[in-house]
Protein backbone atom coordinates (compact mmCIF):
# COMPACT_ATOMS: atom_id res chain seq x y z
CA UNK A 1 0.00 0.00 0.00
CA UNK A 2 1.18 3.51 -0.80
CA UNK A 3 1.29 6.72 1.17
CA UNK A 4 -0.71 9.27 -0.79
CA UNK A 5 -0.62 12.96 -0.05
CA UNK A 6 -3.73 15.07 -0.62
CA UNK A 7 -3.59 18.85 -0.41
CA UNK A 8 -7.04 20.39 -0.44
CA UNK A 9 -9.47 18.46 1.72
CA UNK A 10 -12.69 20.04 0.51
CA UNK A 11 -15.65 17.91 -0.57
CA UNK A 12 -13.82 16.30 -3.50
CA UNK A 13 -10.53 15.90 -1.65
CA UNK A 14 -12.28 14.22 1.27
CA UNK A 15 -14.16 11.89 -1.10
CA UNK A 16 -10.89 10.87 -2.76
CA UNK A 17 -9.24 10.36 0.62
CA UNK A 18 -12.11 8.21 1.88
CA UNK A 19 -11.83 5.83 -1.07
CA UNK A 20 -8.06 5.56 -0.75
CA UNK A 21 -8.28 4.87 2.99
CA UNK A 22 -10.97 2.25 2.32
CA UNK A 23 -8.54 0.48 -0.04
CA UNK A 24 -5.91 0.31 2.70
CA UNK A 25 -3.66 3.23 1.77
CA UNK A 26 -2.16 5.68 4.23
CA UNK A 27 -3.36 9.18 3.33
CA UNK A 28 -1.47 12.23 4.55
CA UNK A 29 -3.45 15.44 4.04
CA UNK A 30 -3.32 19.17 4.55
CA UNK A 31 -5.74 22.08 4.48
CA UNK A 32 -5.61 25.45 6.20
CA UNK A 33 -8.86 24.87 8.11
CA UNK A 34 -9.36 22.18 10.78
CA UNK A 35 -8.87 18.56 9.66
CA UNK A 36 -11.02 16.91 12.34
CA UNK A 37 -13.25 15.08 9.84
CA UNK A 38 -10.23 13.91 7.84
CA UNK A 39 -8.54 12.52 10.94
CA UNK A 40 -11.78 10.85 12.05
CA UNK A 41 -11.98 9.13 8.66
CA UNK A 42 -8.54 7.61 9.19
CA UNK A 43 -6.37 10.26 7.53
CA UNK A 44 -3.07 11.57 8.86
CA UNK A 45 -2.96 15.39 9.15
CA UNK A 46 0.18 17.18 7.97
CA UNK A 47 1.56 20.54 9.05
CA UNK A 48 1.90 22.02 5.55
CA UNK A 49 1.93 21.25 1.83
CA UNK A 50 5.67 20.75 2.12
CA UNK A 51 5.14 18.26 4.95
CA UNK A 52 2.75 16.30 2.74
CA UNK A 53 5.29 16.18 -0.10
CA UNK A 54 8.06 15.03 2.23
CA UNK A 55 5.99 12.11 3.53
CA UNK A 56 4.08 10.86 0.46
CA UNK A 57 4.85 8.54 -2.47
CA UNK A 58 2.71 10.76 -4.71
CA UNK A 59 0.66 13.91 -4.16
CA UNK A 60 -2.84 14.83 -5.34
CA UNK A 61 -4.00 18.45 -5.20
CA UNK A 62 -7.64 19.52 -5.34
CA UNK A 63 -7.91 23.27 -4.83
CA UNK A 64 -10.47 26.07 -5.33
CA UNK A 65 -8.42 28.60 -7.30
CA UNK A 66 -5.21 29.38 -9.14
CA UNK A 67 -4.08 31.49 -6.19
CA UNK A 68 -4.52 28.55 -3.85
CA UNK A 69 -2.54 26.35 -6.25
CA UNK A 70 0.34 28.86 -6.30
CA UNK A 71 0.43 28.93 -2.50
CA UNK A 72 0.38 25.15 -2.25
CA UNK A 73 3.07 24.55 -4.88
CA UNK A 74 5.47 27.48 -4.70
CA UNK A 75 4.57 29.21 -1.44
CA UNK A 76 6.90 29.43 1.55
CA UNK A 77 5.96 25.93 2.74
CA UNK A 78 4.87 24.63 -0.63
CA UNK A 79 5.46 21.32 -2.36
CA UNK A 80 8.34 22.72 -4.44
CA UNK A 81 10.32 23.44 -1.28
CA UNK A 82 10.43 19.75 -0.36
CA UNK A 83 13.58 17.92 -1.39
CA UNK A 84 11.83 15.17 -3.36
CA UNK A 85 13.28 14.78 -6.87
CA UNK A 86 11.04 12.57 -9.00
CA UNK A 87 7.91 13.12 -6.89
CA UNK A 88 4.75 13.08 -9.05
CA UNK A 89 2.07 15.67 -8.33
CA UNK A 90 -1.36 15.03 -9.84
CA UNK A 91 -3.09 18.42 -10.04
CA UNK A 92 -6.87 17.81 -10.18
CA UNK A 93 -8.22 21.32 -9.56
CA UNK A 94 -10.57 23.06 -11.99
CA UNK A 95 -8.41 26.16 -12.40
CA UNK A 96 -7.10 27.95 -15.52
CA UNK A 97 -4.48 25.98 -17.43
CA UNK A 98 -2.22 29.05 -17.32
CA UNK A 99 -2.05 28.72 -13.53
CA UNK A 100 -1.18 25.03 -13.78
CA UNK A 101 1.56 25.66 -16.32
CA UNK A 102 3.17 28.30 -14.09
CA UNK A 103 3.33 25.91 -11.13
CA UNK A 104 4.39 23.00 -13.33
CA UNK A 105 7.51 24.94 -14.29
CA UNK A 106 8.35 25.56 -10.63
CA UNK A 107 7.98 21.90 -9.74
CA UNK A 108 10.12 20.87 -12.68
CA UNK A 109 12.83 23.29 -11.52
CA UNK A 110 12.78 21.39 -8.21
CA UNK A 111 13.11 18.05 -10.02
CA UNK A 112 9.47 17.02 -9.62
CA UNK A 113 6.78 16.33 -12.21
CA UNK A 114 3.23 17.73 -12.38
CA UNK A 115 0.45 16.06 -14.32
CA UNK A 116 -2.70 17.92 -15.33
CA UNK A 117 -5.93 16.34 -14.20
CA UNK A 118 -9.62 17.21 -14.06
CA UNK A 119 -12.62 15.53 -12.46
CA UNK A 120 -16.08 14.81 -13.80
CA UNK A 121 -18.35 14.00 -10.86
CA UNK A 122 -19.10 15.09 -7.32
CA UNK A 123 -18.58 13.36 -3.94
CA UNK A 124 -21.63 11.16 -4.54
CA UNK A 125 -20.04 9.83 -7.72
CA UNK A 126 -16.79 9.19 -5.85
CA UNK A 127 -18.72 7.30 -3.17
CA UNK A 128 -20.22 5.15 -5.94
CA UNK A 129 -16.81 4.91 -7.64
CA UNK A 130 -18.28 6.32 -10.88
CA UNK A 131 -16.50 9.70 -10.90
CA UNK A 132 -14.12 10.10 -13.85
CA UNK A 133 -10.61 11.53 -13.59
CA UNK A 134 -8.87 12.70 -16.77
CA UNK A 135 -5.07 12.95 -16.77
CA UNK A 136 -2.66 14.66 -19.15
CA UNK A 137 1.12 14.80 -18.92
CA UNK A 138 4.10 12.48 -18.48
CA UNK A 139 2.88 9.01 -19.48
CA UNK A 140 5.55 7.14 -17.53
CA UNK A 141 4.63 9.00 -14.32
CA UNK A 142 0.97 8.17 -14.89
CA UNK A 143 1.69 4.50 -15.53
CA UNK A 144 3.81 4.29 -12.38
CA UNK A 145 0.91 5.43 -10.19
CA UNK A 146 -2.17 4.41 -12.21
CA UNK A 147 -3.10 1.49 -9.95
CA UNK A 148 -3.07 3.72 -6.85
CA UNK A 149 -5.03 6.47 -8.59
CA UNK A 150 -7.69 3.93 -9.56
CA UNK A 151 -8.19 3.21 -5.88
CA UNK A 152 -9.72 6.73 -5.75
CA UNK A 153 -12.30 5.88 -8.42
CA UNK A 154 -12.53 3.22 -11.10
CA UNK A 155 -12.34 5.65 -14.04
CA UNK A 156 -8.88 7.25 -14.16
CA UNK A 157 -7.63 7.67 -17.73
CA UNK A 158 -4.52 9.11 -19.37
CA UNK A 159 -5.62 11.25 -22.34
CA UNK A 160 -2.39 12.73 -23.73
CA UNK A 161 0.05 15.61 -23.13
CA UNK A 162 -0.24 18.13 -20.32
CA UNK A 163 -3.51 20.02 -20.90
CA UNK A 164 -5.38 17.01 -22.27
CA UNK A 165 -7.17 16.66 -18.95
CA UNK A 166 -8.70 20.11 -19.42
CA UNK A 167 -9.90 19.23 -22.92
CA UNK A 168 -11.45 16.01 -21.60
CA UNK A 169 -13.27 18.02 -18.93
CA UNK A 170 -14.81 20.13 -21.71
CA UNK A 171 -15.96 16.98 -23.51
CA UNK A 172 -17.51 15.61 -20.32
CA UNK A 173 -19.19 18.97 -19.60
CA UNK A 174 -20.64 18.94 -23.12
CA UNK A 175 -22.21 15.53 -22.57
CA UNK A 176 -23.46 16.22 -19.03
CA UNK A 177 -25.26 19.39 -20.11
CA UNK A 178 -26.64 17.93 -23.35
CA UNK A 179 -27.92 14.81 -21.61
CA UNK A 180 -29.53 16.91 -18.87
CA UNK A 181 -31.28 19.11 -21.43
CA UNK A 182 -32.38 16.02 -23.38
CA UNK A 183 -33.85 14.52 -20.19
CA UNK A 184 -35.68 17.79 -19.46
CA UNK A 185 -37.15 17.94 -22.96
CA UNK A 186 -38.16 14.27 -22.81
CA UNK A 187 -39.95 14.77 -19.48
CA UNK A 188 -41.58 17.92 -20.82
CA UNK A 189 -42.97 15.88 -23.74
CA UNK A 190 -44.19 13.13 -21.41
CA UNK A 191 -45.80 15.66 -19.06
CA UNK A 192 -47.57 17.63 -21.77
CA UNK A 193 -48.89 14.39 -23.28
CA UNK A 194 -50.44 13.50 -19.93
CA UNK A 195 -48.08 10.72 -18.89
CA UNK A 196 -47.01 10.23 -15.30
CA UNK A 197 -43.38 11.38 -15.07
CA UNK A 198 -42.50 8.90 -12.35
CA UNK A 199 -43.90 5.99 -14.37
CA UNK A 200 -42.03 7.21 -17.45
CA UNK A 201 -38.83 7.47 -15.42
CA UNK A 202 -39.23 3.92 -14.13
CA UNK A 203 -39.95 2.67 -17.63
CA UNK A 204 -36.77 4.21 -19.09
CA UNK A 205 -34.26 3.82 -16.24
CA UNK A 206 -31.78 1.09 -17.00
CA UNK A 207 -32.89 0.72 -20.60
CA UNK A 208 -30.97 1.64 -23.75
CA UNK A 209 -32.90 4.94 -23.83
CA UNK A 210 -31.55 6.03 -20.46
CA UNK A 211 -28.46 8.01 -19.44
CA UNK A 212 -26.66 8.76 -16.19
CA UNK A 213 -28.04 12.30 -16.28
CA UNK A 214 -31.61 11.10 -16.83
CA UNK A 215 -31.29 8.85 -13.83
CA UNK A 216 -29.71 11.45 -11.52
CA UNK A 217 -30.96 14.86 -12.61
CA UNK A 218 -34.09 13.43 -14.20
CA UNK A 219 -35.06 12.21 -10.74
CA UNK A 220 -35.13 15.85 -9.58
CA UNK A 221 -37.52 16.75 -12.37
CA UNK A 222 -40.10 14.24 -11.17
CA UNK A 223 -40.99 16.20 -8.03
CA UNK A 224 -39.82 19.54 -9.47
CA UNK A 225 -37.89 20.20 -6.25
CA UNK A 226 -34.19 20.85 -6.62
CA UNK A 227 -32.82 22.31 -3.40
CA UNK A 228 -32.17 18.86 -1.95
CA UNK A 229 -29.87 17.77 -4.80
CA UNK A 230 -27.26 17.70 -2.06
CA UNK A 231 -27.11 19.35 1.32
CA UNK A 232 -23.85 21.02 0.37
CA UNK A 233 -25.33 22.61 -2.75
CA UNK A 234 -28.44 23.63 -0.87
CA UNK A 235 -26.49 25.32 1.90
CA UNK A 236 -24.20 27.19 -0.47
CA UNK A 237 -27.06 28.25 -2.71
CA UNK A 238 -29.10 29.54 0.21
CA UNK A 239 -26.17 31.50 1.63
CA UNK A 240 -25.24 33.04 -1.70
CA UNK A 241 -28.84 33.89 -2.49
CA UNK A 242 -29.19 35.64 0.85
CA UNK A 243 -25.99 37.59 0.27
CA UNK A 244 -27.04 38.64 -3.22
CA UNK A 245 -30.50 39.74 -2.14
CA UNK A 246 -29.65 41.50 1.11
CA UNK A 247 -31.12 38.68 3.17
CA UNK A 248 -34.41 38.21 1.31
CA UNK A 249 -33.31 35.18 -0.70
CA UNK A 250 -34.91 36.66 -3.84
CA UNK A 251 -31.74 36.64 -5.89
CA UNK A 252 -30.81 35.68 -9.40
CA UNK A 253 -29.60 32.11 -9.92
CA UNK A 254 -26.47 31.56 -7.91
CA UNK A 255 -25.57 27.90 -8.11
CA UNK A 256 -25.36 25.07 -10.64
CA UNK A 257 -26.84 26.62 -13.75
CA UNK A 258 -25.10 29.98 -13.58
CA UNK A 259 -21.67 28.39 -13.14
CA UNK A 260 -22.36 25.74 -15.78
CA UNK A 261 -23.49 28.36 -18.30
CA UNK A 262 -20.20 30.19 -17.83
CA UNK A 263 -18.35 26.93 -18.46
CA UNK A 264 -20.48 26.18 -21.52
CA UNK A 265 -19.67 29.62 -22.92
CA UNK A 266 -15.94 28.85 -22.59
CA UNK A 267 -16.50 25.42 -24.12
CA UNK A 268 -18.37 26.93 -27.08
CA UNK A 269 -15.63 29.47 -27.72
CA UNK A 270 -12.97 26.75 -27.54
CA UNK A 271 -14.87 24.33 -29.80
CA UNK A 272 -15.53 26.86 -32.55
CA UNK A 273 -11.92 28.05 -32.43
CA UNK A 274 -10.90 24.48 -33.30
CA UNK A 275 -13.22 24.46 -36.31
CA UNK A 276 -16.05 22.06 -37.03
CA UNK A 277 -19.80 22.14 -36.49
CA UNK A 278 -21.51 21.85 -33.10
CA UNK A 279 -25.26 22.38 -33.60
CA UNK A 280 -26.21 20.69 -30.31
CA UNK A 281 -23.66 22.73 -28.39
CA UNK A 282 -24.94 25.99 -29.87
CA UNK A 283 -28.58 25.08 -29.17
CA UNK A 284 -27.76 23.99 -25.63
CA UNK A 285 -25.90 27.21 -24.89
CA UNK A 286 -28.88 29.24 -26.09
CA UNK A 287 -31.43 27.32 -23.99
CA UNK A 288 -29.42 27.46 -20.78
CA UNK A 289 -28.76 31.15 -21.38
CA UNK A 290 -32.50 31.77 -21.78
CA UNK A 291 -33.15 29.90 -18.54
CA UNK A 292 -30.67 32.07 -16.66
CA UNK A 293 -32.23 35.21 -18.14
CA UNK A 294 -35.64 33.95 -16.97
CA UNK A 295 -34.36 33.60 -13.40
CA UNK A 296 -34.24 29.81 -13.37
CA UNK A 297 -31.47 27.67 -11.93
CA UNK A 298 -30.62 28.52 -8.35
CA UNK A 299 -29.52 25.02 -7.42
CA UNK A 300 -28.75 22.89 -10.45
CA UNK A 301 -28.94 22.65 -14.25
CA UNK A 302 -31.80 20.15 -13.81
CA UNK A 303 -33.96 23.24 -13.30
CA UNK A 304 -33.86 23.83 -17.03
CA UNK A 305 -37.00 21.66 -16.90
CA UNK A 306 -38.78 24.52 -15.14
CA UNK A 307 -37.78 26.89 -17.93
CA UNK A 308 -39.10 24.50 -20.57
CA UNK A 309 -42.39 23.98 -18.75
CA UNK A 310 -42.88 27.70 -18.15
CA UNK A 311 -46.32 28.74 -17.01
CA UNK A 312 -49.76 27.52 -17.94
CA UNK A 313 -51.31 24.02 -18.08
CA UNK A 314 -48.93 21.12 -17.86
CA UNK A 315 -50.88 18.84 -20.17
CA UNK A 316 -53.82 18.66 -22.53
CA UNK A 317 -56.82 16.33 -22.43
CA UNK A 318 -55.76 12.87 -23.50
CA UNK A 319 -58.45 12.94 -26.19
CA UNK A 320 -56.41 15.64 -27.93
CA UNK A 321 -53.30 13.52 -27.50
CA UNK A 322 -55.05 10.65 -29.25
CA UNK A 323 -56.21 12.97 -32.05
CA UNK A 324 -52.65 14.18 -32.56
CA UNK A 325 -51.31 10.63 -32.56
CA UNK A 326 -53.90 9.69 -35.18
CA UNK A 327 -52.78 12.55 -37.41
CA UNK A 328 -49.07 11.97 -36.99
CA UNK A 329 -49.23 8.19 -37.13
Amino acid sequence: MATIGIVGLGNLGMAMAANLIARGHRVVGYRRSPMTAFEAAGGTPAASSRDVAERADLVVTSLPSGGALAEVVSGANGIASAKRPGLAVFELSTVPLKAKLAEKAKLEAAGMVMLDGTVSGNPVYFANRTAAVFIGGDRSAFDAHAAVLRDMTDKVTWLGPFGAGRVAKFVALYLVCVHTLAAAEAFELATRAGLDRAAMFDAIAGSNASSAMLESRGALMLAREYSSFSQDKEGKATARAADASGGTGDAAPVRGMASRVRQVEKLTEFAHALGGHYPLLDAMKAVYGEAIAAGVGRYDIAEVFEHLMGEGPESVEFRKVLDLLTKTG
